[in-house]
């Protein structure tokens, strides 16, 4: 299940920092950052799942950032099908009418869409039962397979706060995700409250910081954000992780896509969007 954090600040010239961790089968094809929907609108950029052609993330300067996350409630389906989750992020950034506007039921399985504009973060969230939005106020706030911020929730009882008592990030990345990762972990062992390492000044050192020392935690461990699992559902790990700021006119984002599912230690392939 994927983890979302996000910080809000509406008199910030970047509203919206947001740091998101995908997980998902390691066989499930896919490609990153890049306009893959020239159709819908050539501006749009995300990550592409390629077996059903949507995205887990979608993003525009106009209409900033979209990412879907599955919840963990059963949605049965009359015929066994359902439309993907991956048209939602797509839509949220083509400002095209989402499910639950007219009082529709989803054709989808469970989820959180975490929506990132300039005016500031909202999550649309459909169980089942109801579809209902969230606005997220000033401040940080987490997002998993549940209710936003919820302390009964794995990884949120665990690592809210924790991102709630460092500085949070007002700007765009400057370093790559691995690259925060690798400079977060150098000040860790310098022991001293230094910056050692190769740090961008960016503000993302903090949050990333916090990302460093949930790894130590098994993969398979229910608080791990870094994930490598076996769930009722298969096999998911967290295969990428993006660090974004939306502004007025302007989002960008950095990519890294983990060679080894849930192991940052290893190769990874990184892209700027």
């Amino acid at each position: 299940m994927c983890t979302v954090v996000v910080r809000v600040d509406p008199r910030s010239a970047w509203p919206v920092t947001m740091l998101a961790m995908r997980d998902e089968s390691p066989s499930r094809p896919w490609d990153p950052p890049a306009a893959w929907w020239p159709d819908r609108d050539p501006a749009v950029r995300g990550v592409r799942d390629r077996e059903a052609g949507g995205a887990w993330l979608a993003a525009s300067d106009e209409r900033g950032l979209a990412v879907v996350l599955n919840r963990w409630e059963d949605v049965p389906s009359a015929d066994g099908t359902w439309t993907t989750r991956g048209v939602l992020p797509l839509d949220a950034v083509a400002d095209r009418e989402l499910p639950g506007h007219d009082g529709s039921v989803p054709t989808t399985r469970a989820f959180n869409l975490v929506r990132a504009t300039a005016s500031g973060a909202e999550v649309l969230s459909w169980d089942g039962v109801r579809v209902r939005t969230t606005e997220l106020g000033p401040g940080v706030h987490m997002v998993t397979h549940g209710e936003p911020d919820d302390p009964a929730a794995p990884r949120i009882g665990r690592w809210l706060e924790a991102f709630r008592q460092v500085a949070a990030p007002d700007g765009p990345p400057e370093l790559a995700p691995f690259d925060e990762l690798r400079a977060a972990e150098a000040r860790s062992d310098a022991g001293d409250g230094s910056d050692a390492g190769s740090d961008a000044g960016d503000g993302w050192g903090p949050w990333f910081g916090v990302l460093a020392a949930s790894a130590a935690l098994s993969p398979d461990d229910p608080d791990a954000i870094l994930r490598d699992t076996v769930e009722p559902e298969g096999h998911f790990a967290t295969l990428s992780i993006v660090a974004a700021a939306v502004g007025h006119g302007r989002t960008v984002l950095q990519h890294a896509r983990l060679a080894d599912p849930g192991d940052v230690s290893g190769s990874v392939e990184l892209h700027r969007a």
